[in-house]
């Protein structure tokens, strides 16, 4: 089985997982409702939220150049923007590709070492996890009642009652999942080597970066910018109109385990995380698929969008680059 086909089955596999778990998202959905519920949101609100969402992504971009400058290099934050957005996009085909797409164009655009940049990435994601966690910690403080409701009715005794209907499928998503680590683990067994000692000189930079206090500033705005996102959905609908501040980091908190799901691009997982979340202050499903939508989708078009004109941004400078070198 070549390399192409490999590519082909996991991007069907992830489809497939993201098409299922939206078709369980909304298969109890009525449709008028629904869209009645679109009409109804305050859109300039939603535009407010996208904006914010954006610098968020800038404010990612400037935190990752800080580790990329920590390696020794001054590249330029336009290829470092073009990479980030490329990467998102690109996990819209395979959850957490982008990653790699990303560290890939840099290399291409600058010839940094991609362990190197993998090495950074790794970085940011265990002070991403290590912000979820915290916010995790201080929302289940705040809001123990809820978050306890939430886990107990809305996660855990589903999950119980159908591990107890389906432990065939279970067993076979497991076997497929490890069958999918041992045979990436054989496809790069010539190159681990390699790939360990830039990952090493990329995971120094977490402790030997320059400008620390401006990686920790730009990460809390970076969540800054994704909380306000939510909050500023929450208002734009009647029905959740009236949730606070706290309200909006919990439904945060609930919103990034769905992004965390390999779904391609949390869709699906997000809606209904976010929709049971909602539940627990009393408001519907439906309603809550409404505005799950809304804060999901919202975020997810420009996030295509802003990715396809990095992408044709970057073809042209390699392109440009490939035409000055045949020059010389």
């Amino acid at each position: 089985m070549n390399k192409q086909t490999v590519k082909i089955l996991k991007y069907l596999f992830f489809l497939a997982l993201a098409m299922g778990l939206m078709y369980l998202a909304f298969k109890s959905v009525n449709l008028d409702y629904f869209i009645a519920g679109l009409r109804s949101v305050n859109y300039w609100l939603v535009a407010l939220s996208v904006i914010i969402g954006i610098a968020g992504y800038v404010f990612r971009v400037l935190r990752w150049k800080i580790l990329i400058d920590s390696l020794g290099y001054n590249i330029s934050p336009k290829n470092v923007y073009n990479a980030t957005m490329i990467g998102y996009l690109a996990n819209f085909t395979i959850p957490r590709i982008g990653e790699i797409i990303r560290c890939s164009a840099l290399k291409k655009t600058d010839r940094i070492d991609f362990e190197k940049t993998l090495g950074t990435v790794i970085v940011e994601r265990c002070y991403d996890f290590f912000f979820l966690i915290l916010f995790l910690i201080f929302v289940i403080a705040i809001r123990f009642n809820i978050f306890g409701t939430f886990v107990s009715e809305k996660i855990y005794q589903p999950l119980i009652d159908k591990i107890s209907t389906i432990p065939v499928l279970l067993i076979i998503i497991s076997i497929f999942v490890a069958c999918l680590t041992v045979f990436f683990i054989f496809l790069i067994r010539k190159r681990i080597s390699k790939i360990i000692k830039g990952l090493l000189s990329g995971l120094k930079t977490g402790i030997q970066m320059k400008n620390r206090k401006k990686f920790l500033f730009y990460t809390i705005l970076i969540y800054l910018c994704y909380w306000l996102t939510g909050f500023l959905v929450l208002k734009s609908l009647s029905v959740t109109s009236s949730l606070n501040a706290m309200d909006a980091l919990f439904l945060f908190v609930v919103g990034a385990f769905g992004w965390v799901i390999p779904a391609q691009g949390g869709f699906g997982s997000y809606h209904i995380l976010v929709a049971l979340g909602l539940g627990v202050y009393g408001i519907s499903y439906e309603d809550g698929i409404v505005v799950a939508t809304i804060a999901h989708e919202s975020q997810v078009i420009f996030m295509i969008l802003l990715g396809f004109v990095s992408l044709i941004m970057f073809l042209m400078f390699c392109k440009k680059n490939k035409k000055t070198d045949t020059e010389v």
